[in-house]
């Protein structure tokens, strides 16, 4: 068992990270006492779990000591201190210690149940673990196209494992609804979008939805690629840049890609054009994300579209080498030589599960690699394996539809039965003969669903949230592991010119049935959430102005000792989340719901 306060000996630094990273740094930057020490500052510090102990990579076991430490300390917390301000501030500054976001929640109870509860430590102190680890790697070059591409070995490892124990568990836990029928959640979890078959099947029948419609328009194809600033590639642990950035880590190569198509997207609707299609984030060989987007648009546009495009993506270090040429790539799709989706389709299957992709195929620096499969003892694993793995360790969504009516609506309607629509409006019924499929050996009887349909049905691929079919959802009280909340949840759907009436699908209800719970920490949470000498907050917490009580003093020394008094930005808006009251009178179609499924209290 590894000790959560486990700190390096100074004399011998390179043994907090395991021997690779150790002789990377050996290898890379011998002789620049500089960029050891930033490896070293972000390799451990005395909170958090270390990657390694000895240059052997740290276990399950660290992660749990780790995560029971936490929890006890934010139990103390909840038993010593007496006011709700003071108790966030403390829990805020305990979990910024450990690298990890603050637990949130829409009541005080329900954050005080996250900080106490092992289970919540744990998934947060893997994530960080994962997350820091990885970044070290791809900063001292072993996360490369000539190394580990996409992700590091070590890590498609452990994620691998990590995939396994969660798909055991989903076959070892049972979900039996209302009518007696019986599954493995492993068996429920196959015939939805976690089947990557499934999956790929249904993006492909979108995209093909919006190429279909767009021709009916005469709408043009574009597909752009766009990357990010050289500052945000590792480039094998070689790029100067990439260290006087401060080594950003995909996520906030994401963040920026995620900005800079905020402006596009905004300077494309101040233009007044409206372009719809897909998404697709992929990785470098060094983790960077890069994006690729099949975007459809009016003929007339294609042009404007393309200067505001490139003017945006080039906006941020526009001029340095290489810029002009990498970083917007443009492909006009041509009629008569293949289609839109048969063109992405590479580009869909290799980030999923590389159905019919053959090679595997890298892009750097100007040159093409096969990325091959990688043996490591008895376990496989491909290349479009590393690129999940690369999304699940950063938190990085892969696939995102742009414009177009909502997906949400296209699968509630195939929840729907047929006789709840008999007397519906001509457009939903066009929308859910749409999104039906029949299988039969007979091809006239045999019918495959169309997405363009849908989109016709719902107003064409531009509609957004103006779509003629939403959802119908209601409130329902939910008990959850962190307390009593409400939750809207689908019931089926509405036509927007007629809110009163909704058809409704079919939806069961699941009682889980799991083979054992997890070890928690071994005490019960405090009654009332905090201790029982609570006495009541003030109107305004301390940092705003407020007179600080004895408690108050107390937690300032015992947590924050050096720390300034002011708490962290998201220390505060927690704060704030947790006071905020939702207003507002209830919608046409909530109403109805209300009506029918009157509260129980």
């Amino acid at each position: 068992m590894i000790p959560h306060d486990w700190v390096e000996p100074a004399s011998a630094p390179k043994r907090g990270i395991p021997r690779r990273m150790a002789g990377a740094v050996g290898k890379l930057f011998a002789g620049d006492r500089k960029k050891e020490e930033t490896i070293e500052a972000l390799a451990w510090d005395d909170q958090r779990v270390p990657l390694a102990v000895d240059g052997v990579q740290v276990g399950e076991g660290a992660f749990h000591h780790a995560a029971e430490a936490a929890a006890r300390e934010c139990y103390a917390i909840c038993h010593r201190v007496q006011t709700a301000d003071a108790i966030l501030i403390a829990i805020g500054m305990v979990c910024r210690r450990r690298g990890v976001p603050v637990p949130r929640g829409d009541t005080l109870a329900s954050v005080i149940a996250r900080a106490v509860d092992k289970g919540w430590w744990l998934r947060q102190v893997r994530k960080e673990w994962t997350r820091r680890f990885e970044h070290i790697s791809i900063a001292l070059g072993l996360t490369y196209v000539k190394t580990d591409p996409y992700i590091s070995r070590e890590m498609a490892i452990v994620q691998e494992a990590r995939n396994r124990e969660n798909a055991k568990l989903l076959e070892n836990c049972t979900a039996v609804n209302e009518h007696g029928q019986s599954y493995t959640l492993a068996e429920l979890a196959a015939t939805g979008m976690g089947n990557k078959t499934l999956r790929r099947g249904e993006l492909m029948l979108r995209i093909r939805g919006f190429e279909e419609i767009a021709d009916g328009l005469r709408h043009v194809g574009m597909f752009w690629t766009i990357t990010c600033p050289s500052k945000f590639h590792s480039v094998g642990g070689t790029n100067e840049k990439y260290q006087k950035a401060g080594a950003p880590t995909p996520r906030d190569a994401q963040k920026y890609l995620v900005g800079v198509w905020a402006k596009m997207r905004a300077a494309l609707h101040r233009a007044g054009i409206q372009p719809y299609g897909f998404r697709i984030a992929e990785p470098h060989s060094d983790g960077c994300p890069h994006w690729h987007m099949l975007l459809f648009v009016a003929r007339e546009h294609a042009d404007q579209m393309n200067d505001i495009i490139r003017t945006y993506a080039l906006e941020e270090d526009g001029d340095e080498a290489g810029a002009q040429k990498n970083r917007a790539k443009l492909v006009a799709i041509e009629a008569g030589k293949g289609t839109a989706a048969g063109y992405i389709a590479k580009y869909v299957a290799k980030n999923i599960d590389g159905h019919g992709v053959g090679d595997h195929k890298a892009f750097e620096n100007g040159s093409t690699y096969v990325v091959a499969n990688d043996i490591f003892g008895d376990l496989e694993i491909t290349a479009s394996q590393r690129v999940t793995y690369w999304s699940q360790v950063w938190g990085i969504r892969q696939f995102q539809q742009i414009g177009g009516a909502p997906v949400g609506v296209w699968r509630e309607l195939r929840r729907i039965e047929q006789g709840a629509v008999a007397q519906a409006p001509e457009a939903l019924q066009a929308a859910w003969a749409a999104c039906q499929k029949i299988e039969s050996p007979n091809p006239a009887v045999a019918k495959q669903a169309s997405f363009a349909a849908y989109l016709e049905a719902q107003g064409g691929p531009t509609v957004g949230r103006r779509a003629a079919i939403q959802i119908a959802a209601r409130e329902v009280t939910v008990e959850g592991r962190y307390g009593v909340y409400t939750a809207a949840k689908p019931v089926g759907v509405y036509c927007v010119s007629q809110p009163h009436a909704v058809y409704e699908g079919v939806h069961y209800r699941w009682t889980i049935t799991r083979p054992g719970e997890s070890a928690g920490v071994a005490f019960d949470l405090p009654r009332t959430g905090v201790n029982n000498c609570t006495r009541r907050a003030a109107e305004k917490p301390f940092w705003e102005g407020a007179e600080r009580g004895s408690s108050d003093l107390r937690v300032n020394w015992e947590y924050q000792k050096n720390r300034p008094i002011r708490p962290e930005p998201e220390i505060l808006q927690m704060y704030r989340r947790y006071r905020r009251r939702l207003e507002g009178a209830p919608s046409a179609h909530l109403e109805y719901l209300l009506k029918k499924y009157p509260s129980k209290e």
